[in-house]
């Protein structure tokens, strides 16, 4: 090899090992790094003012961290000590003043040749929102506040926008809030003079770069343009909090995340968005979208036509109609009535959905004679599960308790529910709406549609009796009937079953003599108890003398919890 070339590389290999410090010497190895690299350590600072105070290490640091690609503002503007509106109006217009005066500086440098900003996060919220009753101080404050959360988020989205990002997120959280009164409109509804909104601007160029933006606005609301708005890169898209305009509601958001106007979509998340005159039909059509979130909204109806949707999570969620196509769908999580008060009426599923293998929804035990949209709602499970024949594990949170019902009442899972032999693994989460001694009924006529688990978990809430109940000594002995010996439960293919979150009620063991009474190829027991409860070890014992009967060895016991392994 020549020895010029091999001198040039031993050169080149010495610039970029640093020396190693003299004895005594306290090493700066980070400041040797080159440029790029600390650039993007400082990218990663969560709050730019921390990322500013770098400049003090060395001429180094100086000026490094107003070139970082990626800028974070994660302060909260707004003082505890700020007296009044007036003063914490004045507080947020400093912020913002503060945000702009740094984006306008990054504009100059990057005028003059240097790094633009690639990812641009601003936080500004407060963490003392929520206030006392209706007055004209809340009243004040809500305008000065709403004003000044539309005018900075404007200007952030346009700055965005005209800039060339690839990411954008806003978290404006300023306006005060207080609980509603009952029949109460939400705070902005039906005001005689609506605040100004917040505007995806249809003046500016598309934003061809731009690959995330979350935008959640506390409230504020959002005009959405008439024309198409082009987001030629767009993966990542999350809106929250924001009160859609008049103007098209539902069908302009729609058409803003659609194939149209967003090829690319991949992700996309709306959670709490509020529509005009209760928000209408909403068709979404999004060729590749692959992961859906939903949470507590209201519509008439929500229609999806996604080919390419993998994951559907739709929480506490008003829907009289949901019509789905998504062949390709592998997960799914739909719980609807939570919140709301009103369950989904009408389930339309397009086809089969033969890649489904994970499925959580909610499931109501009993419903007034009188009430019957409960049962159509465990009817709109029933279609879907006819739908998604491979699936085989299925979780199922189970509502309708009997105590908040008349007399007359009604059975809606048997006879109901198809049996479900498909599903190998099952986890049941009771619903706080049961009291310690009545959920047994419930789960008993659940788990008469399954004969062929595997695997099965049983999750009892904090339930509210359990409040009153743990200062006085919690009663321990059913007065009931055995509701597991009334039911046919069929366990003769379950390995393994867990229990948690027990009281030490006697239900609690009955429904373990009825699994075992079954389940002759079990080989794993587990149960654990509430930790806020102290009367339960003799039924831990009971538990124990059980399982250790049937052929069964104690694994691990503590203080809550006790695992029983079979013997080989």
């Amino acid at each position: 090899m020549d020895s010029t070339a091999e001198g040039a590389r031993d050169a080149k290999r010495a610039r970029l090992t640093p020396s190693p410090p003299a004895p005594g010497d306290d090493a700066d190895l980070i400041s040797g790094l080159d440029d790029d690299v600390l650039l993007r350590v400082l990218g990663l600072v969560a709050d730019v003012r921390d990322a500013a105070r770098t400049a003090a290490l060395s001429r180094r640091w100086l000026r490094l961290w107003t070139r970082a690609p990626a800028l974070r503002f994660a302060s909260q503007p707004v003082p505890r000590a700020a007296a009044n509106a007036a003063e914490r109006r004045a507080a947020v217009d400093r912020y913002v003043a503060f945000v702009n005066g740094i984006l306008a500086r990054r504009t100059t440098q990057s005028d003059d040749g240097a790094a633009a900003i690639e990812s641009l996060a601003i936080s500004c919220s407060r963490d003392d929102v929520s206030i006392g009753g209706a007055n004209s101080d809340h009243d004040l404050e809500r305008r000065l506040m709403m004003a000044a959360s539309v005018d900075a988020a404007r200007g952030w989205i346009r700055y965005a926008f005209q800039h060339g990002m690839r990411s954008l997120i806003l978290d404006v959280h300023l306006m005060p809030v207080r609980p509603r009164l009952c029949g109460e409109r939400e705070d902005g509804e039906g005001d005689d003079e609506k605040p100004a909104a917040v505007l995806l601007p249809d003046d500016l160029p598309s934003p061809a770069r731009l690959e995330t933006m979350r935008l959640s606005l506390g409230g504020a609301r959002l005009r959405l343009s008439s024309a198409t708005v082009k987001f030629a890169s767009l993966k990542d898209l999350s809106l929250e909090r924001i009160r859609i305009a008049d103007g098209g509601g539902a069908r302009l958001l729609a058409r803003l995340v659609s194939a149209a106007s967003c090829p690319h979509l991949q992700k996309l998340r709306m959670s709490r968005l509020r529509f005009p005159n209760f928000g209408g039909e909403m068709r979404l059509e999004a060729d590749a979208l692959s992961e859906l979130w939903v949470e507590d909204m209201s519509m008439m109806s929500l229609e999806l036509s996604t080919p390419g949707l993998r994951i559907l999570h739709i929480d506490d969620c008003y829907l009289e109609v949901l019509s789905l196509s998504a062949p390709r769908l592998e997960q799914a999580a739909l719980f609807f009535g939570q919140g709301s008060g009103w369950p989904l009426r009408l389930f339309q599923v397009d086809g089969d959905l033969p890649c489904l293998l994970s499925l959580k929804i909610c499931m109501w035990a009993y419903r007034a004679l009188d009430f019957h949209c409960i049962g159509e709602q465990n009817d709109c499970y029933t279609l879907l599960l006819k739908h998604c024949s491979l699936r085989t594990r299925l979780e199922v949170t189970l509502g309708g308790g009997k105590n908040n019902l008349s007399k007359e009442h009604e059975d809606v899972i048997k006879d109901k529910v198809p049996h479900l032999p498909q599903i190998t693994s099952l986890t049941v989460n009771v619903s706080d709406e049961f009291e310690r001694h009545d959920f047994g009924a419930g789960v008993a006529s659940l788990l008469t549609r399954f004969t062929n688990l595997r695997h099965l978990s049983l999750h009892l809430p904090f339930f509210v009796t359990l409040y009153y109940d743990l200062g006085e000594g919690l009663d321990l002995e059913c007065d009931h009937p055995d509701h597991w010996a009334s039911y046919e439960i069929s366990m003769a293919h379950l390995q393994e079953v867990e229990l948690t979150g027990l009281t030490g009620i006697d239900c609690e063991l009955w429904f373990m003599e009825a699994v075992i009474a079954s389940a002759r190829r079990l080989r794993k027991a587990s149960i654990s108890f509430n930790t806020e409860c102290w009367q339960h070890e003799c039924k831990m014992d009971a538990f124990e003398r059980m399982l250790l009967d049937e052929g069964m060895r104690t694994s691990c016991r503590d203080k809550f919890k006790l695992t029983c392994l079979i013997n080989k």
